[in-house]
């Protein structure tokens, strides 16, 4: 329930997966950045505040940050990284993937420059997998400090779908095997290394 003319509410014409259901909403924004925010996580109130500045660099492409982990079983909060890359970190995003898409914010021009930014296909790997193709081109910078929080509350669907997460990270290595720009890149056997300990 809202009041405020700079919202917009759209109903898919029929129920679709999650990265599906984002290209949709992509398809109805206007605005010259993407921000994501999905019904279980919070930003901060000055989020997108401390986050646009940064792209006053034109070749940046691409601003995340850090965020706190909530256990809401443990009744834990806790800062989920020390110090995040920045520049062209494709091969640290291989080597430790720490984009959450709750803190991502994405120029229009980058995004689109994407032949399919969220691939369909996947259900629980969709923003890794278009954040590691993003990061082939693009110049990421971050907000080091916390700007959101992500929930774990036993109903993730990160956390129901563990097989799913095997099967898609299955195909996506199969698929990147013929990608030079991220085959090549040293940290792609990391992401080999673990998924073989999943």
């Amino acid at each position: 329930n809202y009041d405020d003319d700079r919202l917009k509410y759209f109903y898919a014409p029929k129920h679709t997966m999650l990265y599906e259901a984002r290209n949709y909403a992509i398809e109805k924004a206007s605005g010259e950045f993407y921000a994501f925010l999905d019904v279980d996580d919070w930003w901060i109130p000055e989020k997108l505040e401390k986050q646009l500045p940064l792209f006053a660099d034109l070749e940046v492409g691409m601003v995340y940050g850090n965020y706190w982990y909530v256990n809401e079983n443990k009744g834990t909060i806790k800062t989920l990284y020390k110090s995040l890359p920045t520049g062209m970190i494709l091969n640290e995003l291989l080597e430790k993937y720490v984009a959450g898409l709750l803190t991502l914010v994405i120029r229009r021009h980058s995004f689109e420059s994407l032949d399919d930014p969220f691939e369909p296909q996947y259900q629980i790997i969709g923003d890794f997998d278009m954040v590691v193709r993003l990061a082939v081109n693009c110049k990421i910078d971050c907000v080091q400090s916390p700007i959101a929080s992500y929930r774990l509350h036993g109903a993730n669907e990160s956390l129901l779908q563990k097989e799913r997460h095997l099967v898609e990270m299955e195909n996506w290595i199969s698929q990147m095997d013929g990608n030079d720009s991220i085959s090549t890149q040293k940290g792609f056997k990391n992401i080999r290394e673990s998924y073989q300990y999943m």
